[in-house]
């Protein structure tokens, strides 16, 4: 009996690992995408063979772990190469982040047990809003972390994700789940359901797919007409390929003259609007009148709008504070600039710094880590061009980027510093993701990272043209002004909230049960 249990086991673990494969197998580079319809479907088929929460606990965590190192594995490399710690270290901080970010996948199995035995007429519409639940607290819980959620997956299946204009990311998730679990429910379930039902099941997830992809084409189309007849605005990003430790310790001479004379490169394309990095110049230039001067001298004479990230500070409550900013400075000799609202943990600022002194040691050379999150929405604007600009990982943040085209952007910027990250996958997993913000408020991204990937983006998701890593270069591309709101930009991720509500409803009416169990009866009757 005890071979057979253990047996039974190894099976189950053995399936928590290949749905965590598979899942890693959706994103760059290795882009299996289409793979994401069937990669819940053994991490189910053990949920459903287990005794119980805590064993479904545990196959959602082995799935999660796997998936999140094979994903996550470029943090080794980042946190020994600038964090200048032991390699074992490293890995050690490899997996801690993984078993957090695990336990969310960990949680949807664990609940996905209780679905399956409470809610077996409502489990296709439940274990989506369950993966949903969890994704969505994951995004947001400690500042969040929504690197490569599952929708974002898709991010080369362009009909597909037009949908999130609608529904967001997390809808994308949502369906991709309901897809696995019409496969799962089908060929694992059928048994256990009437064959009518599971037929009813396997129709409604099918037509809601295609409805999906109908929906996809008709927004490509609605798009493309919109931007037809709408003048093209050339755009170049520069791409400075300054190293990590070398950017901020070069002098400001040398850095200032790298991003001008490939500018000036550029400018044979007659460029409109150039675009440099995330702290292009790593140095508050406000207090260097040379260097300001020099910059602004540069965009009036040659007629361009420039936007290039550099520091910039204020000095109130008795001391100053510095900011991760977006400078724009224009033809006319004016400038508008935006502070960086989301700060990354453990690269721009120190949570619990004080508490935990020892983290700063990850940052050291690095110079950078205490920065103040910026409170403004502000516009990079000349006349009709209205930029909504986002710095690093912040076009991660829906709730954050939709700001943008609600105070009239009509434009998106996406400056960026992927040096970080060595020659890993992470640069590809970041521009996967940055396409989304694109489709979700249907805006042009041009996009600029010191060391790539920079590129354009349509309003539909398509990358249009894109540059290499860690190459000095610059790109010319071409981007129209897009003013018309969609209704996520509008209204949000009312989809994701409706789901976890529906979530949430039918979790508490199981634990009432078990507080009450005399509800059962009136339940049954």
């Amino acid at each position: 009996m005890k071979d057979i249990l253990r047996n039974y086991k190894i099976k189950n673990i053995s399936l928590a690992i290949s749905s965590g494969v598979i899942i890693a197998l959706l994103f760059p580079l290795f882009n299996f995408e289409f793979l994401a319809w069937i990669a819940l479907v053994p991490l189910l088929y053990a949920v459903r063979k287990s005794k119980g929460f805590k064993e479904s606990f545990l196959y959602g965590f082995i799935a999660g772990i796997v998936s999140y190192v094979i994903i996550l594995y470029w943090i080794v490399y980042t946190v020994s190469k600038f964090g200048g710690l032991p390699y074992y270290i490293a890995v050690f901080a490899l997996l801690l982040l993984a078993s957090y970010l695990a336990l969310y996948i960990a949680l949807f199995a664990g609940f996905s047990k209780i679905i399956l035995n409470r809610y077996k007429k409502l489990s296709f519409i439940l274990i989506p809003s369950n993966w949903v639940f969890f994704e969505f607290l994951k995004s947001k819980l400690l500042t969040g972390f929504p690197w490569e959620n599952l929708g974002c997956s898709q991010y080369l299946n362009i009909p597909f994700i037009q949908i999130s204009n609608i529904i967001g990311v997390f809808g994308l998730s949502f369906i991709i789940v309901l897809v696995n679990y019409a496969i799962f429910s089908f060929i694992f379930l059928k048994s256990g359901l009437s064959k009518k039902r599971a037929l009813f099941e396997l129709f409604s997830v099918i037509s809601v797919f295609i409805f999906v992809i109908l929906y996809g084409y008709y927004n490509i189309y609605s798009v493309d007409k919109l931007v037809k007849h709408k003048k093209p605005l050339r755009v170049a990003l520069i791409q400075g390929n300054i190293g990590m430790f070398q950017k901020w310790k070069i002098t400001k001479k040398r850095t200032t003259h790298i991003y001008l004379q490939l500018t000036k490169q550029s400018l044979k394309y007659k460029p409109q609007l150039v675009i440099w990095p995330e702290t292009a110049l790593p140095y508050i230039i406000s207090v260097y009148p040379f260097y300001w001067n020099k910059v602004m001298g540069f965009a009036e004479k040659h007629k361009i709008d420039m936007v290039f990230g550099a520091i910039g500070f204020k000095f109130f409550n008795g001391k100053f504070h510095y900011y991760n900013r977006d400078y724009m400075f224009t033809d006319k000799g004016n400038y508008y600039y935006y502070d960086k609202h989301h700060l990354v943990p453990f690269g721009e600022y120190i949570p619990l710094k004080k508490q935990l002194p020892f983290l700063a040691h990850i940052l050291r050379g690095a110079g950078i880590g205490n920065f103040t999150a910026g409170k403004k929405f502000r516009i990079l604007k000349n006349g009709k061009l209205k930029i909504g600009s986002m710095i690093c990982y912040e076009a991660y943040f829906d709730g954050l980027v939709r700001h943008f085209p609600k105070k009239g952007a009509n434009l998106f910027v996406s400056i960026t510093d992927d040096a970080w990250y060595g020659k890993t996958s992470a640069p590809y997993q970041d521009m996967s993701m940055t396409v989304f913000p694109a489709v979700e408020n249907e805006r042009f991204i041009a996009r600029a990272g010191n060391s790539g990937v920079s590129g354009i983006i349509s309003p539909v998701g398509k990358i249009l043209s894109d540059t290499q890593i860690f190459k000095r270069t610059y790109m010319i591309g071409y981007v129209k002004l897009i003013n018309r709101k969609t209704f996520f930009a509008l209204y949000g991720n009312i989809f994701a909230y409706i789901s976890d509500i529906v979530f949430i409803i039918s979790m508490l009416y199981v634990l009432i049960l078990k507080l009450f169990p005399a509800l059962n009866i009136y339940r049954k009757n």
